[in-house]
C-alpha cells in the first residue's frame, strides 16, 4: 500500500495547480500495522504514530515518523466512515492527533485491538486479543473509532462513492476549490 501510494503521489505532484490532497479511507477495513506505520509516516516529520498496550509489557510498543513530510506540508483532507476500521484508524488518528489532516465524514468502525491467532490440535485456531492500538493523543481507537472534525453524513440511498451523489468528497473539493 505504501509503495502504491508513493507512486501515485509522484504522479500527482506533476501537477502545477495541485493545492492539496484528499486521501480517501472511507470502507477502507485495515491491513498491516507496518502499513499503516509507513503511510502516516509518509505525511507527518516526526512524532508518534501509534503506540499498543497489552497485559504484558512485551505487548507494549510505540512507533514513531522519520523526518520528511513527503508532500511538503500540503494541506491533507482524509475522508473517513464508519467502514474506516483497523489501520485506516491508525492512519486518520494520527494525521488528526498531529493536526497534519482534517477528517471529514462519518465516525469510523473502532477496531483497535491486536489479535494473536493461536492454533489448535483439531486445526482450527483461537483468535485473542493481546492489546489494544492507542493514538498519538493517549486515545484508544478500540470500540469508539475517530471523529471526524467536519462530520458529513452520506445523504441517502442514492449515495455512492466516487459519483456525483458523493456529498463527502463535493464537500471535500468545495474546501480545496472556494
Amino acid at each position: 500500500s505504501s509503495d502504491q501510494l508513493k507512486k501515485e503521489i509522484k504522479k500527482l505532484e506533476k501537477e502545477k495547480n495541485l493545492v492539496g490532497y484528499i486521501f480517501d479511507l472511507r470502507n477502507n477495513p485495515g491491513g498491516l500495522l507496518s502499513q499503516a506505520v509507513e503511510i502516516s509516516d509518509f505525511f507527518l516529520d516526526d512524532g508518534e504514530i501509534v503506540s499498543t498496550r497489552g497485559r504484558k509489557e512485551r505487548e507494549n510498543s510505540k512507533f514513531f515518523a522519520k523526518k520528511g513530510d513527503q508532500i511538503s506540508g500540503k494541506p491533507l483532507l482524509v475522508l473517513i466512515n464508519n467502514g474506516s476500521a483497523s489501520a485506516s484508524e491508525i492512519v486518520a488518528g494520527a494525521l488528526q492527533d498531529h493536526k497534519r489532516a482534517i477528517l471529514l465524514g462519518e465516525g469510523t468502525y473502532g477496531k483497535g485491538s491486536v489479535q494473536s491467532i493461536i492454533p489448535l490440535a483439531n486445526k482450527g485456531a483461537i483468535r485473542l486479543t493481546i492489546s489494544k492500538y492507542y493514538l498519538p493523543s493517549g486515545k484508544s481507537i478500540s470500540e469508539v473509532g475517530v471523529s471526524p472534525d467536519i462530520k458529513v453524513e452520506e445523504l441517502d440511498e442514492e449515495f455512492s462513492i466516487n459519483t456525483v451523489t458523493d456529498n463527502q468528497l463535493n464537500y471535500a473539493i468545495k474546501l480545496f476549490t472556494g
